[in-house]
Parts: structure tokens; sequence; C-alpha cells
């Protein structure tokens, strides 16, 4: 009887190390794939930088961030209302929010973009994981902190989705900061991570654990760094956004407005976004035109998509991009971006007045 009970505890060890180990080798590859290196579309209707280089000037910067350099861009250098930098969402680059970049400075700020580890011109095999984007941001500000054309500048944060994050996760750190804005944001890497992969079920459950220990390798105690602690570490005022029909970050899951009642920093604002069409993860960003404008190209592309069967030529491709008014794709909402800046020159103001 004791040797049949040692056989069985002995199967089932060696079942629990074999999924184990199975687990962590699919987790593994499951998350790299999920955050594999991004790089700038060939064929985008968005803005790019060569799109506008003729009248849009900018120096590029680089700075190391771990084992890595990355690229960054410095916009508006002789502007001295303040220093914006800014975080971009997962699965692009900082030119992506070039809409965000030039209506910053047509209010009169230097805007200071970059590219996170492994994505666009930035170095690095792979985005890592939900944590490198607040890594990432300690390391730009760490490098402006060091450069005296920055100094009495002040500085203010303006993140999106997975820059959402980072803009509220960064008060985690000590950097002087006067004001961020958080877009979209999540409050932590494994809630957020879990809520992604909530269509696997109990599955998704299993593998907690595994997917816990393979961030916790990847990030150590940074993995700890939530929205919520370090918007709470700090008196400096944060403006939260969110859509009320985020798909991506869900407002009543992984986002940082879901946990509202554990902020207890007072000098925290909120805007939720519920307008038809602009409360989404993406949309509340946009002007209404520029979203028709959209409709309308999409419905175009629908028709090349069917007319050549699913397999559209490179020249045509070119030909249908060539057309777009990129300009007026990128057209962010005014109101939105009203919002923004007006938070920004309150804390602006309130800071020289020494309430911060």
């Amino acid at each position: 009887m004791k040797k049949a009970c040692k056989i069985a505890l002995a199967v089932v060890l060696a079942l629990f190390v074999l999924f184990s180990a199975a687990s962590f080798a699919i987790v593994k590859i499951s998350l790299e794939e999920n955050f594999q290196r991004t790089a700038p579309r060939e064929f985008t209707a968005y803005i790019q930088y060569q799109d506008v280089e003729d009248w849009l000037e900018r120096e590029l910067i680089s700075f190391p961030s771990g084992e890595n350099q990355l690229q960054g861009y410095l916009y508006g250098a002789d502007h001295t209302k303040g220093l914006i930098v800014l975080s971009h969402g997962m699965g692009g680059g900082a030119d992506n929010y070039l809409g965000d970049i030039m209506y910053f400075l047509d209010a009169g700020y230097q805007v200071f973009a970059f590219d996170n580890t492994g994505c666009y011109l930035s170095e690095g095999n792979n985005c890592v994981g939900p944590v490198q984007s607040v890594i990432d941001l300690d390391a730009a500000l760490t490098f402006i902190e060091g450069e005296p054309r920055f100094e009495g500048l002040p500085v203010l944060l303006y993140g999106h989705s997975w820059g959402g994050y980072a803009v509220t996760a960064i008060f985690n750190f000590d950097h002087e900061i006067a004001a961020s804005v958080s877009v979209s944001g999540f409050n932590e890497s494994m809630e957020m991570t879990m809520e992604w992969i909530q269509d696997m079920g109990v599955l998704a459950k299993l593998e907690y654990p595994y997917i816990y220990l393979y961030q916790r390798m990847l990030f150590g105690e940074k993995l700890d760094f939530t929205a919520v602690r370090g918007i709470n570490r700090t008196d400096t005022p944060v403006l939260l956004i969110h859509g009320t029909e985020d798909q991506v970050i869900s407002l009543t899951g992984s986002a940082t407005m879901a946990r509202r009642d554990e902020i207890t920093n007072p000098n925290v604002e909120y805007k939720l976004c519920d307008s038809e069409r602009q409360n989404g993860h993406n949309n509340l960003l946009y002007a209404l035109d520029a979203l028709d404008y959209m409709d309308e190209l999409n419905t175009e592309y629908d028709k090349l998509y069917e007319e050549y069967n699913e397999d559209i030529p490179d020249e045509v491709k070119r030909a249908f991009y060539d057309g777009v008014d990129k300009l007026r794709v990128e057209a962010r909402d005014p109101e939105f971006m009203r919002d923004v800046l007006d938070f920004y020159e309150r804390a602006i103001g309130e800071r020289e007045d020494g309430n911060f």
C-alpha cells in the first residue's frame, strides 16, 4: 500500500513538473509574441514624420534604458512654456502621436517623445512587457534631468494606454514632475495581462502563477509598481481620462480609473469620455470629422480589398494612401485637447504660486 502511494505521488509530482515546464515555456513564447518588436507600417493613413518633415523640425536624441539605446525626438526646442514628455501606447511608436505633438507645439510647449524598448527606431529584441513603459520613461526623465538645456522648465507628462500606465506608475520613482495626464491607462501589469487573456477561461487562471513568475523574473520589484500606488506617493496634479466603452482597458476592470476609490492624492482630476463614437480606447482622441473621414477611407479600402480578391498590389496600396489627407485623419478633438491644456496651465500656475 505504501509503495503504491509512493508511486502515485511520484507520478503526480512528475506530471506537475512536466505541466509547469510546459506552462512556463508556453507563457514565455506567448508573452514574447504579444510584446513582439514593432516597426512603422509601410502603408498607413496616419501621419509619419516623413509626411511633415518639410515644416516640422525635430532633433534626434539617443539615451540609454538598461542595455538598450532608445531613440528620442525633441520638438519646439525654442519654446519656453514647459516640456511635455510623451509616452506612447503598445503596438506603435512616438510617431503615432504626431497629432497630439503638433497640438502641444501650437500651445507653446516643447515636446520630448521617444520610442520605447523594442519599438520603431529604438534598440531591443521586443517590447519586453507591460512594465517596460515605466522603466523607459524613468530612463527618459533621468536623461532630461541631466541636460542643462531643460533646467527651469516645468516637466509635464502625457501618456496613452501603455504610456497611460507609465505616466502614473512613474511616481514610484522620484522625479520632479509638474503634472501628468494619463489617457486610457491601466493600473498594474498582472491585472491588465489577465484581462487580455480572459477568453482562455479556466486555462488563464491555471497559467496565472507562471505568468506572474515570468514577469517577476523580467521586472523584479518593479512588477509591484501600480498606477494608484504611484499617484498616492505624490501630491502632483494628475488627470485621468478614460472612455466608457473602452474595449482594450476596461473601465470596470484593469483601468486606473476603476480604482478611483483607492486614490488619496487630493490633486487628481477625472475626465470620463462618454460621447458616442468618442468613448473608446483610441477614438476619444479624435475629432468627429476625422472619425467620419476614417470611415470613408475604410469603405474605399474594403472595395479595393474585394476587387483584388484580398491581395491588393503594393502599387495600388501606395496610390490609395498617397491620396489620403493625413492631417485630416490626425485631427484631434478640440474639447479633449483643450481640457488637457487647461489642466497643464492650471498646474503650472499653481506650481509657480507655490501651492505644490
